[in-house]
């Protein structure tokens, strides 16, 4: 085990809002522009191609990439807050699954009141029926994050819980190796889970795996995420990203023409030649470059901060506007160019973010004072 070694200190928590800002634009440049079967009306119009591919639908399977972001940032984020204390998985758990449930019990009850009968407004009937049937069983999975059956892109909650819950186990193995060993055995756990587990799971002799819930959530995640919370980790332990600050900084490559270059090249890269399992190693150089060049314009850093504070809203709604209800749907995609839709779906969500803080501080409020009005009662 490496001596003397203190965790990462490249990222503050307003430059994690930043980089969690870009990471939540992707996620809805992915999921708007990249599926034009689940929209209300025409497709989106697009200017040119890359590489004899529709610009959005190229940037917008690039934007895929923020989920492996989100992962990164979680395992980044978890070590250090958790540096040389007890790990308080309850309470980690506890908050995400309150920020889910107060965007699951405002829109699932509006979706089967008023959209249970929408008709087909898309190409994918899964869209536009999400609530033409009601169902307790259906209602309890989706409410405890077993299911995403009200909402596709809700997956990543499950995910992400089991993240959470090997994170123990995770930060014993980091704690006990060096940083060469650790990047060494993550790269062997990455291997295992895109190509061995999910390989063994559908074996015929090996069937019983694939019916056992355990061996899918903990040994079938979805490449290459899991490994990209592991890398998180790793970075904030080792304090890689100060490393990798430092280093380009002495070589006096930090500028705002390198930082661009950096970033065409890992789009470039991801999409046309290594594909997303190189996520792990994408995403720490774009952290670097993407703070050098936000911090050079300080207007830029207080609204990204801003976005990034939202993102768990943002996330969580995003696809309910583009996707679910067809008449928000059409709002999103009337102005018909794909960096317009973009825009505003972006305002949309970031709005309704602050609606549904807002609605539960009332709640919250008005639960207060029943509660000490009854209190004087009783006295």
């Amino acid at each position: 085990m490496e001596k003397n070694i203190t965790p990462d200190t490249f990222l503050s928590k307003d430059d994690t809002k930043v980089m969690k800002a870009f990471a939540i634009c992707l996620m809805l440049m992915h999921h708007l522009w990249c599926f034009p079967n689940r929209l209300a009306g025409e497709p989106l119009i697009n200017l040119f191609t890359v590489f004899g591919i529709s610009a959005p639908v190229f940037f917008g399977f690039f934007g895929k990439i923020c989920v492996s972001m989100f992962f990164f940032y979680g395992g980044y984020g978890v070590y250090k807050g958790y540096f040389g204390r007890k790990f308080d998985l309850v309470g980690k758990l506890k908050g995400l699954y309150f920020a889910y449930w107060k965007v699951f019990l405002l829109f699932i009850p509006v979706g089967f009141i008023f959209f249970s009968d929408q008709g087909a407004y898309c190409n994918d009937q899964f869209i536009y029926s999400r609530f033409s049937t009601l169902s307790a069983r259906e209602v309890v999975s989706n409410f405890l994050g077993f299911t995403s059956t009200y909402n596709r892109e809700w997956w990543f909650l499950s995910s992400y819980a089991f993240a959470l819950i090997t994170f123990p186990f995770i930060r014993g193995i980091i704690d006990r190796f060096s940083t060469r060993v650790n990047l060494f055995l993550m790269l062997i756990v990455c291997l295992l889970i895109v190509n061995v587990f999910p390989g063994m799971a559908q074996n015929q002799t090996l069937g019983v795996l694939y019916n056992n819930r355990i061996y899918l959530k903990f040994f079938c995640q979805i490449a290459p995420y899991a490994t990209c919370f592991w890398m998180g980790c790793i970075v904030a332990r080792n304090g890689l990203l100060d490393r990798l600050f430092e280093g380009l900084k002495a070589s006096n490559l930090l500028n705002p023409v390198f930082d661009i270059v950096v970033w065409v090249a890992i789009i470039f890269l991801r999409q046309v030649e290594l594909g997303e399992v190189f996520d792990i190693f994408f995403i720490p150089v774009l952290t670097v470059v993407t703070m050098d060049l936000v911090n050079r314009i300080k207007l830029v850093r207080k609204g990204c901060i801003l976005v990034g504070k939202q993102s768990t809203n943002m996330w969580l709604t995003h696809t309910i506007f583009c996707y679910y209800i067809g008449a928000l749907s059409a709002v999103v995609t009337a102005p018909r160019y794909a960096i317009l839709s973009l825009l505003l779906l972006i305002l949309l969500t970031f709005a309704s973010s602050y609606a549904i803080n807002y609605f539960w501080k009332g709640v919250g409020f008005g639960y207060g004072k029943v509660k000490e009005l009854n209190s004087r009662k009783v006295q």
